[in-house]
């Protein structure tokens, strides 16, 4: 969940075929389900055994390494993101601090909020400076995934990219994430970003 350098995003049209899939309910006000998540079955295997919460994983000290990809598929860009997280029962913050390989700094700080759990189905709220209403996601074993607007500035303008966020938990403590941007329907990048923990 980041924001980005305006000249990576290029707004054109794009032929090429969706990565990720058709594209899933986005943020508005309906409450976040379980219909956003595929249904997981035994052939997950192991991975159904790890329960993939905010309010755990996203917690003390993090770090995180990306890229930033073109519609092309093209890299753009690289960053670092040192984290730090912080809960209290249902509530948590987190801070993130981008270094990008051209030198440039970023801030972020999410606010976060984990809702009730219904039928093994995790939801949360989240909201920050750059993100246009509220994001929302659901978690289900090790995934989640977070629709949200996100509000990034483009030669002297500011664009609203839909995101999609799928996070995967592979183990104790590694993390990966997977996200799609989208104006007007259209991919214009994606992001890849693997999570670690001391």
């Amino acid at each position: 969940m980041m924001s980005s350098k305006p000249a990576a995003f290029e707004l054109p049209p794009d032929t090429e075929v969706d990565t990720l899939g058709p594209e899933s309910a986005l943020p508005g006000d309906e409450p976040a389900s379980a219909a956003a998540l595929p249904p997981q079955s035994a052939a997950d295997g192991a991975l159904l055994e790890r329960q993939l919460r905010l309010e755990e994983y996203f917690n003390g000290e993090l770090w995180a390494d990306g890229v930033l990809l073109d519609r092309r598929g093209r890299v753009r860009r690289r960053f670092h993101v040192d984290m730090q997280g912080q809960w209290a029962g249902d509530w948590g913050r987190l801070r993130e601090e981008f270094l990008f390989d051209d030198g440039e700094r970023q801030q972020r700080t999410w606010s976060l909020r984990r809702l009730p759990e219904r039928d093994g189905v995790r939801a949360y709220e989240a909201s920050a400076g750059d993100v246009v209403g509220t994001a929302r996601g659901v978690a289900q074993g090790h995934e989640l995934r977070w629709n949200y607007v996100l509000a990034v500035p483009v030669g002297g303008r500011v664009f609203h990219l839909r995101m999609d966020d799928r996070m995967y938990l592979l183990g104790e403590r590694l993390l990966i994430n997977r996200t799609e941007m989208r104006k007007f329907g259209v991919r214009v990048g994606s992001l890849f970003i693997s999570f670690g923990k001391p």
